[in-house]
């Protein structure tokens, strides 16, 4: 048993690593760094200084001198483990505001030594605020005063998020990610963050941990609209997404804004399961798997739902979410769903647990079904995915039931949950919700990759649950010369369904997709496969093709890395902006109420 364990395990990592090198899952090789952010340095002869006019005069501005001796005091409150820096640090930046505001009353603009210890002091706030149990961003910062404690209240500007779901702060340092093209900052007034919403206060069809975006300011009341907080600061939280710039003195000023932060974040700090999601779907987390918003429902905003592929997660859109959120248009228009399951499982399951769920969320979020844009959602899926995908778009009537099956369906003998089981994955019609498709790299008539040797071993590596194979066994002791040789085996894997010559793949080939979904195909190519031609290293050319589709792309990269190409990205925007201009909503948008 020993020697074969150790053998399962030889030849699992040889899959991982082979289908990594052939483009079939995403790279084993990811860069991350993920720093704190660079701290000033106090000026060392400070307190020695505070009471000197020579201070104010060398710190030009009496508020500039008075946040040198806070942050002096703080950083050493810090060092000795003194939560007292807390106080030391908030009263720096109110100080350090102060001298800010001066300048941009004076210069129209802001910089120097203020900034530098503001963004300091905010930052330092945010460590060693929720260290101490002094700051909670969903209600405020704890300050000791004279008179008491005393609570500095937080605002919230442009979330689709509640307030209770920042639940605590991420500072962002000089980061770097090999998954990401490019970095969306701006340097500015405030500090950008990430904030991390917990498993507490998740709702349905949430993930258990999120993240997003937003900057944090120190502002005064007098900047600001009316509050009835008797303090005289507020924390400001802004969604950088959605604004570059707060007024500030009856001026307009560039806030510090990192678009990127989020997804980096994720990428650095989420172990990657998707070889154990492959070789044991019957273990999938549901708290993982499944149909899931990246941020809360928007209404007027069209989901796209994003669906991985093979021996893949949902990471495989990072770079493509990034540039989606940076993009204004995109941004404005859609919202961003996704949807993971366990790759090793037959998609026919995935597909139909997908379909059950769209149902569940557009009723959960629009029970009256009033918002249009759920009626016009774009599915894009890479390479399994598109396959998951198309089975929402087409009528299966009883073509995917006789491509297994030689006798009715409601003859054949079953319990009730086989039944039901079947039923779902095989008798399906068009979902009503989806009005467009994009197919990345999508292997229609299968690839010749699962006829080889990684293939047949990948599928002989698959793990099926223990209730899954004795309901197999009992329904071909039930049913003799019933079932086709392709489900006699075993129940097929997503690969056995990937070689070309499955009777089940060319079945799902041969559906019809209804005339009012448009179709988009976006193919890799560039590399030779023996008996099968141009390809993406993976899927061939000619398997990716879909008869009927309104454009298609060829992109020069390999199967792994399509859904990241730039131009697979450019071509996707360029899809989605044609989407909304066709689209039943925006029409209405330029109607004015006498027409």
């Amino acid at each position: 048993m020993h020697l074969q364990s150790r053998l399962l395990h030889v030849l699992a990592f040889n899959v991982a690593v082979m289908s990594c090198v052939a483009g079939g899952c995403a790279s084993l090789c990811h860069h991350h760094r993920w720093p704190k952010p660079t701290q000033v340095s106090a000026d060392p002869n400070i307190i020695d200084q505070a009471f000197s006019p020579k201070c104010f005069i060398r710190c030009e501005s009496v508020e500039l001198s008075r946040a040198e001796v806070a942050y002096a005091l703080a950083e050493l409150a810090n060092d000795c483990d003194d939560e007292r820096c807390v106080d030391n640090y908030f009263e720096s930046a109110t100080f350090a505001w102060q001298d800010i505001c001066a300048q941009i009353r004076r210069q129209g603009k802001f910089g120097g030594r203020a900034a530098e210890i503001y963004q300091s002091s905010l930052n330092a706030l945010i460590i060693e605020g929720q260290h101490y149990k002094r700051f909670d961003p969903t209600c405020g910062l704890k300050i000791a005063s004279p008179a008491g404690w005393e609570i500095v209240p937080c605002t919230y500007h442009g979330f689709s998020q509640s307030p209770k779901e920042f639940n605590s702060l991420v500072t962002v340092g000089d980061y770097s990610t090999s998954d990401l093209d490019n970095v969306y900052r701006q340097d500015g007034l405030g500090v950008p963050t990430v904030v991390v919403r917990t498993a507490t206060v998740s709702g349905p069809f949430q993930r258990t941990r999120g993240v997003f975006v937003a900057t944090l300011l120190l502002n005064s009341h007098m900047n600001q609209e009316a509050t009835t907080s008797a303090h005289p600061f507020v924390l400001e939280f802004h969604n950088p997404i959605e604004t570059s710039s707060v007024m500030v003195v009856d001026k307009a000023v560039p806030i510090a804004v990192d678009k990127s932060a989020a997804v980096a974040s994720v990428l650095s700090t989420t172990q990657r399961r998707y070889f154990e999601s492959f070789i044991r779907p019957g273990a999938a987390n549901p708290q993982e798997d499944g149909l899931f918003m990246i941020e809360p429902y928007q209404p007027g905003k069209i989901p796209v739902v994003f669906i991985h592929g093979l021996l893949s997660d949902r990471l495989t859109w990072a770079n493509m979410i990034n540039e989606l959120k940076a993009c204004p248009f995109a941004n404005e228009k859609y919202q961003f769903w996704g949807f993971q399951y366990p790759t090793g499982e037959p998609f026919l399951k995935s597909a139909a647990t997908l379909r059950r769920q769209l149902i569940q969320l557009v009723h959960l979020v629009d029970p009256e079904g009033t918002d249009l844009a759920l009626q016009n959602m774009v599915l894009v899926g890479h390479s399994m995915g598109g396959l998951v995908s198309k089975l929402l778009v087409a009528d299966s009537n009883d073509t995917l039931w006789n491509a297994i099956a030689n006798c009715p369906f409601d003859s054949v003998t079953m319990d009730s949950f086989t039944r039901d089981q079947f039923r779902e994955a095989v008798f399906f019609s068009q979902s009503p919700f989806v009005s467009r498709v994009i197919f990345i790299g999508t292997p229609h008539r299968g690839s010749v990759i699962a006829q080889r040797s990684i293939g047949r071993l990948g599928s002989f590596l698959v793990e099926q649950p223990i209730d899954l194979k004795l309901a197999h066994r009992k329904l071909l002791c039930d049913n003799p010369g019933v079932f086709s040789n392709e489900f006699t085996n075993r129940t097929p894997t997503s690969i056995d369904i990937l070689e070309p010559t499955s009777p089940l793949l060319l079945a799902i080939d041969s559906l019809q997709v209804d005339p009012s979904v448009r179709m988009h195909s976006i193919i890799g190519h560039g590399r030779w496969m023996p008996g099968s031609g141009d390809s993406d290293g993976v899927v061939p050319v000619s398997s990716a093709r879909k008869y009927g589709v309104e454009s298609e792309k060829l992109v020069n990269d390999k199967h792994t890395d399509l859904p990241a190409d730039p131009m697979t990205i450019e071509e996707v925007i360029s899809i989605l902006q044609q989407h909304w201009q066709t689209t039943a909503i925006a029409p209405t948008e330029l109607t004015s109420p006498d027409k």
